[in-house]
């Protein structure tokens, strides 16, 4: 079972590490921590463990699950209220500043400087407005792994006690104390992750879209009666009643009716697919005509929108190396930060023979103005914009180790049919007697084959009654059609059983790449037919580019040598194995990784799943019902092959992006600790500084936006 639960607290990868270490110890147990879209994803047993168990466990380590949007409202609430309060109750504390930067000509009351009213204040925003750094850091000391919070609580609980000692000691006459110090770093710390909260959500917003797009409610038929019942609660071949402009709330198959479906949100494509009795339908696909019932073959959690869900989910939870250096980091962070703190108080206090008010704030300064989020939300925040903006394209990511390795594709092996060709066979030639096509269209008709389809589609005649049909392995089709002994099939069984036939040019198809097959009336050949699956327009783009940034293309397909060899050479590719049964790609794609450093593949993503493990990186290409989640690192929901390269193009940009990301965070507190340590700005400023730096990864991900597809200089 996995279970996505939004949580409203969570600020870093300590808060992170804090809830994985506590559930991931369970039995059968696993818990994955989004920091960016503040959200942890379970997988567990059912047996063992339900949802009412997850949040109590939530609540029992200082974090609040959130069951419901009304739940989320009140959440924001309770944040806008906190944060109203601190915000208020500071201004006093911050008028006191003007005092102590001696500008006379502000008048800065007296109530305001005395030190049993800022007491007042300040005790009502450190234990009300800010609780929940206390609360956060209780949790993290019992977990042993202190985090943002934790330097947060030292720092503001360090400055708030000493001027609680110098104003019981001073009878609340001494000026030089540090309330407004603790009062307006948790003013600002709150600001920030009000601010950083409402910009994470944007960079959900894809998985929040895809969750409301599935139906909640469904029509069944339950004992002859139509009963409203929600989705989760239908299972596999129960039929659904789906009335015209409602959502397909479920995977399945039309039992009755026929209708256009919009299928855009899934395929990418913006004309309505036809669907009759036995047409597949998707799950929150939407019914735009007739009333249809549908027999469900999928149950919620199972149907194609909630793989596409789980795949985006998971793909946020991606680690590349470079966060999984940086999480080592920020687990001794803190630690060191603290020890730092100390050692400015001692150098302060000790070797410069300052005074203990003076060496106290840059001590505090340290503690408020580090930052381990920067560090924690570098990579998810990048990868939660990346997905949604290849989602929208049609892309959706699943190999974590593909955002590392695009860069260093040097070759990429295709499947031709379904891949670089459309996938459908169509008749591109006819020669002979079209009187006898009806002939063939009828034994056609008995075949379950692309070829018969082919012929269903290129001719609409008359269909005659067959008897006595027979299939003939290797050669073709055969049966008795108005007293006449007719077959449909290849040359060689003409050639074998002495066919009279006057269709020897048939070379020249073959040549082409083309699928030639006969009509035989009383051994007797009366018509040519030839089939080919046309490539698809983007194949030939798609290579000639590929060739221009030195990326090696190869071809693997079952057909005859004659007919690969020409479509390859059509499409410019020096590489091609021909005559590769299914189960031999994925030898071939090894083989090819042993001449190449890193190498794709691409194919339809079902018969071709070995070879998309095989591979360094795989694509599947597939539309709706057909995308093979399982076995590629990265699913194209489009036909378009150029959606390979907006793939790795994107990849590279994400990581480019995440770069920036460390590189911003690392620079933060590389250059903010010693300018802290010497005095340069307050600890107030260090708030806000520390706030800042979080915004700043999440903002430089949102850039991403900015990112455009260009094949050579156009922009696609």
């Amino acid at each position: 079972m996995k279970k996505r639960v939004k949580v409203s607290n969570i600020t870093c990868t300590n808060c992170a590490k804090t809830i994985e270490l506590h559930f991931n110890k369970m039995e059968n147990m696993n818990a994955r921590v989004n920091v960016a879209a503040s959200s942890v994803l379970f997988e567990y047993k059912d047996e063992l463990y339900n949802e009412d168990f997850l949040y109590d466990e939530l609540l029992s380590v200082g974090y609040y699950g959130i069951k419901d949007n009304e739940k989320d409202l009140k959440a924001k609430k309770k944040d806008k209220i906190d944060l109203l309060i601190a915000f208020v109750l500071s201004l006093p504390l911050l008028y006191t500043m003007f005092e102590h930067l001696g500008v006379s000509f502000i008048k800065v009351p007296a109530l305001f400087m005395n030190g049993y009213f800022q007491w007042i204040l300040t005790t009502i925003i450190l234990f009300y407005s800010g609780r929940r750094f206390f609360v956060q850091t209780y949790h993290s000391i019992k977990a042993k792994n202190l985090g943002m919070d934790s330097l947060v609580v030292i720092g503001t609980s360090s400055a708030y006690f000493y001027s609680v000692y110098l104003t019981i000691k001073h009878n609340g006459m001494n000026h030089n104390l540090f309330f407004e110090t603790s009062a307006v770093i948790i003013f600002m710390v709150l600001l920030g992750n009000y601010f950083e909260n409402r910009i994470k959500e944007k960079t959900s917003s894809t998985l929040t879209g895809l969750l409301s797009l599935g139906a909640k409610q469904a029509v069944v038929i339950r004992d002859n009666e139509e009963v409203l019942v929600n989705v989760e609660d239908i299972k596999v071949d129960e039929v659904i009643i789906v009335k015209g402009y409602d959502k397909i709330p479920l995977d399945g198959i039309i039992i009755e009716g026929s209708t256009y479906v919009d299928e855009s949100m899934l395929t990418g494509e913006s004309m309505p697919v036809t669907k009759n009795i036995g047409s597949k339908v998707i799950g929150s696909s939407m019914n735009l005509v007739e009333t249809i019932k549908v027999r469900v073959t999928s149950i919620a959690s199972e149907t194609v929108l909630s793989k596409i869900i789980q795949t985006v989910e998971e793909t946020a939870l991606i680690k590349p190396k470079s966060q999984r250096v940086a999480d080592k980091i920020s687990s001794f962070f803190v630690p060191i930060v603290i020890v730092i703190s100390l050692l400015v108080f001692f150098i302060w206090l000790v070797v410069l023979k300052d005074s203990i008010s003076s060496a106290f704030a840059p001590a505090v300064a340290v503690l408020v103005v580090s930052c381990p989020c920067a560090l924690g939300l570098a990579t998810p925040t990048s990868i939660s914009v990346s997905s949604g903006m290849s989602f929208k394209e049609g892309v959706l990511y699943k190999g974590g180790e593909f955002f590392e390795i695009a860069n260093k594709i040097t070759a990429i092996a295709f499947d031709k049919t379904g891949t670089l060709t459309v996938g459908k066979p169509e008749v591109t030639n006819f020669i002979g007697n079209k009187d006898f096509l009806d002939y063939t269209l009828s034994l056609e008709k008995h075949a379950n084959h692309p070829i018969a389809n082919a012929v269903l589609d290129y001719h609409d005649g008359t269909i005659y009654n067959v008897t006595n049909f027979e299939t003939i392995i290797g050669y073709g089709i055969k049966g008795n059609i108005n007293n006449d002994l007719v077959f449909v099939g290849s040359y060689k069984y003409i050639l074998e059983n002495n066919i009279e036939n006057e269709f020897n040019d048939f070379d020249q198809y073959l040549l082409e790449g083309k699928t030639v097959f006969f009509t035989v009336v009383n051994n007797k050949a009366v018509n040519m037919i030839a089939v080919a699956d046309e490539l698809k327009e983007s194949s030939f783009g798609l290579i000639k580019e590929l060739k221009r940034r030195n990326i090696t293309p190869y071809m693997i397909t079952g057909d005859q040598e004659k007919t690969a060899k020409h479509i390859a050479e059509k499409l410019g590719i020096e590489h091609v194995y021909f005559e590769v049964l299914p189960h031999e790609k994925a030898n071939i794609v090894r083989e090819i990784r042993e001449k190449e450093k890193i190498v794709a593949f691409v194919g339809d993503g079902i018969n071709d799943a070995p070879a998309l493990k095989m591979a360094d990186v795989g694509f599947a290409i597939g539309t709706g019902a057909d995308i093979a989640l399982d076995s590629a690192d990265v699913t194209l929901m489009k036909e378009d092959l150029f959606s390979v390269l907006y793939a790795i193009d994107l990849s590279k940009a994400t990581l480019r992006n995440i770069y920036l990301n460390f590189f911003w965070a690392f620079i933060y507190n590389i250059v903010m600790i010693p300018l802290a340590a010497f005095k340069i700005f307050s600890p107030t400023i260090a708030g806000f500084g520390m706030a800042f730096s979080s915004l700043m990864v999440i903002l430089n991900a949102l850039s991403l936006k900015l990112w455009k597809f260009k094949i050579g200089d156009v922009e696609k």
